[in-house]
Parts: structure tokens; sequence; C-alpha cells
């Protein structure tokens, strides 16, 4: 009789661990460590207050292939589907938990933000969100690969624009 009891409740918890197990596994394989953000974004914003012309490969020690440029109010599932790509730059599961179900569904949910995401081969490898009063790229519409363009800070000394030179 004693050995039934225990079955319900063996068979219940093996039911609630396999979703939980799935939802760890993407966890793992979804996070990226994103060294060097906060560097990035430190050069990034002396090269725009210096006004010189640069590129973003100038500021990153980081090997990548593809730039995208999100703008504010971009959702998450608008970026992974752009980037073809799911990515999280949380450290505990349950941050990455509370994202994905409540608190990450638009990370650029206010005018002063954009972001910028690195990737190499298909796997996002740098994802920086700037606030534009540092560096403003909403001028930019594009995604950058195989040639990269030379930028210069815009005529208000914060937007990043694409020079001409």
């Amino acid at each position: 009789m004693n050995k039934k009891r225990l079955i319900i409740p063996l068979f219940l918890l093996i039911l609630l661990l396999i979703p939980i197990s799935i939802s760890y596994y993407s966890f793992q394989s979804q996070q990226i460590s994103n060294a060097g953000a906060k560097e990035f974004a430190m050069r990034l914003e002396e090269a725009v207050s210096h006004g010189k012309t640069f590129k973003i490969s100038e500021l990153t020690s980081l090997d990548w292939d593809k730039i995208y440029v999100f703008h504010p109010y971009v959702s998450k599932s608008d970026m992974e589907e752009i980037t073809q790509v799911s990515w999280t730059t949380n450290h505990s599961y349950f941050g990455y938990l509370l994202d994905r179900m409540f608190l990450g569904k638009y990370p650029l949910d206010d005018d002063s933000l954009n972001k910028l995401v690195f990737t190499k081969d298909g796997r996002v490898v740098l994802d920086v969100t700037l606030n534009r009063s540092a560096a403003d790229f909403s001028t930019i519409q594009e995604i950058w690969h195989d040639k990269e363009p030379l930028l210069a800070a815009g005529e208000d000394g914060k937007s990043v624009v694409i020079s001409n030179l």
C-alpha cells in the first residue's frame, strides 16, 4: 500500500521536472558571457566624444561578422526574429525566467535606448544596450557585415552617422 502512495507523487514530480529541465537546457544554450560590453561602451563613447571617424572593429577585441542595430521599442522577439538567434545575457536561471515570462519582452522600452548586437557564425557574442545620450545610432538603419562602414559623430556630437569620407 505504501508503494502505491509513493508512485503518484513521484510521477507528478517527474512530470514537473521535465519542463524545468528543458527550460534550464534552453537557458544554458542561449546564455552569452557578454564579456567586453562595458569596455566597448566606454570606447565607443570616447570615440564619439572626440569627433573623429572610427570603425566599430577598432573599439572591440571580439571576433564578429555582423552587427545589428536596434532602435527604441524593438521587442526581444523581433530582435530574435531579425538575427535568427535566441540569446540571454542573464547569468542566473531565475533572471532568465523573469525576462522570458515578464520583464524582458521590451528591453528597449525607452526613447533613450538603442542596442548593438554582434554575431559570429550565427551566435550572439556581444549585446550592448547604449544610452542615446552617449552614442545615438538612431540615424543608422543597417545591418553591417562584410564591409564595415566608417563612422563618425554627427553635428550634435552624440549621434553616430556613416561617414562620407
